[in-house]
């Protein structure tokens, strides 16, 4: 325990000292989580603050969204544009919520949620940041999280889009520039949905909701998530599907499978509140989901079906008629049943050459939730192994995520974002928006990606390679903190919900520490000042000991090494004897008078 907490504090100031199974060091690791976790405070929509957005001339971006008079700012983007699709918004709050809540410890605190640490310092990289007693991903969570708590108006009325894709998609400049502009170029007013016959995209939300009234250390906050979760679930209750938005996201695309949303709201609400009526809701979406129908496809936000089959028996013990393996079975016939030779999940199940990366990240973040669950370490190297894949450590040092250039990795530097550019000019095409401020360079989104070729497309415009999602970053950023939570934790940070586990657990260390220190005590180990035996006083000082004979009888004294050797040997009429120990390390120290022998060991002299 003492030695992880050392290391864990090492590594907050940077330092790397151990090598991973796949040619990461921890370092590396620390690194890639901080630049993808902190990539969801250059996604903020609204008053922000957007770290990204710092240094234009509009900082701040749709302000004043509203829903039948309702404020309902704020939110993350969806990917490289200024539009909220809640599909995927849903699915990556959710996922990143589950993994703070299961791997805490792998999750560090490096800045502050406002960013004013980076503006202070003027320096942006991780060297720039300040701690401030809060975990980094709680604090890009808690922002969704406000956003989720407005957009669930009440069960009728449920916020499921911002923004017009068509639209948005007209200029390319920042989120800030674009709300200046007309409707017809993306800026305010702009469309909202907000009663969608949708019960996936609530349904997310509300599974999200429903872990942060569980994980966030404000009480009052977690009593306004808690609210929010179940306002979100009793929309989600009274619809069906996914919502269309303009070809963006086609519902089709779910193929057919929303229930996992609901299911996965009411499992979450049921961990949260221990009330056995969500165990029942869950039950009755989990029998609607097709597990079958999903099994070849690769964990997305369009298929959860993978999560919900871990959620499900590992809180219910539920497992589909005949399906002997379990979870694991399902996830291996995805994942490590379709991996190259090196254990790697680069196999797709098309043959479109992008959005390659989500099967590595989906996969690795998918088997660590199953190895915290069941204590299982066995696929520990293979998380790994893939995620070292995303970052670099491959045949063409390739790494996926942008400003990420550890070991020599060639990262990504045209990025399907507008935000990373700074373009305030709409007059500038999507190529045309030339460098990116040096701070912007480590954006810390994943792009898309194409595993079949050992370069990055330089095209901008590029968006099924180039484009950045705050749905690709979710499982990352989730297997990161698994990782981290095995390699180099941190156990503890100031404003920790306390864990009634985890009590227990410290609780009984206590109690095995203290038995320790009596087996001790009663053998003669002396661990602090004085040791007292029926005939024998021992009185230890810096750099000598002091031994007596209650009788006041005469004694011997031998001092010997660990080895046994005698290294020194003195003898008394009976009054006190002052050692001076010659030699540093563990002595054991034999008294013997006339009626009495005793051994002590003594520590550090």
């Amino acid at each position: 325990m003492l030695k992880k907490t050392f290391l864990a504090g090492l590594a907050v100031f940077g330092l790397a000292f151990t090598e991973s199974y796949a040619g990461l060091s921890d370092d590396d690791y620390i690194e890639a989580a901080w630049m993808t976790t902190r990539f969801y405070g250059a996604q903020r929509s609204g008053q922000g603050p957007n770290w990204i957005l710092d240094g234009t001339n509009n900082p701040t971006s749709f302000t004043n969204e509203k829903y039948n008079g309702k404020d309902v700012s704020g939110g993350w983007f969806d990917c490289g544009d200024h539009v909220m699709f809640g599909q995927t918004q849903g699915y990556a709050s959710y996922v990143l919520a589950v993994s703070f809540a299961e791997f805490t410890k792998g999750f560090y605190d490096l800045y502050t949620g406002d960013y004013t640490d980076y503006k202070a310092s003027k320096d942006y990289t991780r060297k720039g940041g300040k701690p401030n007693d809060v975990r980094d991903l709680l604090e890009e969570l808690r922002y969704e999280a406000d956003f989720w708590v407005k957009a669930a108006i009440d069960e009728n009325n449920f916020v499921t889009v911002k923004g017009n894709g068509n639209q948005d998609h007209n200029k390319w400049v920042t989120a800030g520039a674009m709300t200046k502009l007309g409707t017809g170029d993306g800026g305010e007013p702009r469309e909202i949905k907000g009663n969608a016959d949708d019960a996936y995209t609530p349904g997310m939300a509300a599974a999200m909701l429903a872990v942060m009234a569980r994980v966030d250390p404000d009480e009052s906050a977690r009593e306004k998530y808690l609210k929010a979760a179940k306002t979100a679930f009793a929309y989600a209750k009274k619809h069906k599907g996914v919502t269309n938005s303009q070809g963006f996201y086609e519902s089709s695309w779910w193929n057919g499978i929303w229930e996992d949303g609901p299911f996965l709201a009411a499992t979450e609400l049921y961990r949260t509140t221990k009330d056995e009526s969500y165990k029942s809701e869950a039950k009755k979406y989990w029998d609607l989901i097709n597990f079958d129908k999903n099994s070849y496809t690769r964990f997305s936000y369009s298929d959860a079906s993978p999560l919900s089959y871990i959620l499900g028996e590992f809180t219910f013990g539920f497992n589909p008629l005949g399906d002997f393996a379990g979870a694991i079975g399902y996830l291996d016939e995805m994942y490590a049943d379709q991996a190259d030779s090196k254990g790697i999940y680069n196999k797709e199940t098309s043959s479109k050459d992008y959005f390659h990366v989500r099967t590595p990240s989906g996969g690795a973040f998918l088997y660590a939730l199953y190895a915290k669950f069941s204590k299982d370490t066995t696929y520990d190297k293979a998380i790994e192994k893939n995620i070292a894949y995303l970052l670099g450590d491959n045949n063409d040092k390739k790494s996926y995520v942008v400003g990420f250039t550890r070991n020599g990795a060639k990262a990504p530097t045209r990025p399907h974002h507008r935000g990373y550019y700074g373009n305030e000019d709409p007059g500038r095409d999507v190529n045309g928006a030339g460098n990116p401020p040096e701070k912007n360079k480590l954006l810390g989104g994943m792009i898309a990606g194409n595993f079949n070729s050992g370069s990055h497309d330089g095209s901008t415009a590029n968006w099924r390679v180039n484009e950045v999602c705050v749905d690709l970053n979710a499982p990352l950023v989730g297997a990161l903190g698994y990782i981290l939570s095995k390699r180099a934790p941190v156990e503890k940070v100031g404003s920790d919900v306390e864990d009634e586990e985890e009590k227990k657990r410290l609780e009984e260390e206590e109690r095995k520490k203290k038995e320790e220190e009596e087996r001790k005590k009663k053998e003669g180990i002396v661990a602090g000042r004085i040791a007292n035996t029926n005939a024998f006083n021992l009185l230890r000082s810096t750099s000598s000991i002091t031994i007596s004979n209650a009788n006041n009888t005469p004694f011997a004294v031998q001092v010997f090494g660990v080895s046994g050797k005698l290294e020194q040997e003195l003898i008394s009429d009976g009054h006190s004897l002052n050692i001076g120990i010659q030699n540093k390390g563990l002595k054991i120290i034999k008294i013997s008078s006339k009626n009495a022998t005793k051994t002590f060991k003594v520590n550090g002299i």
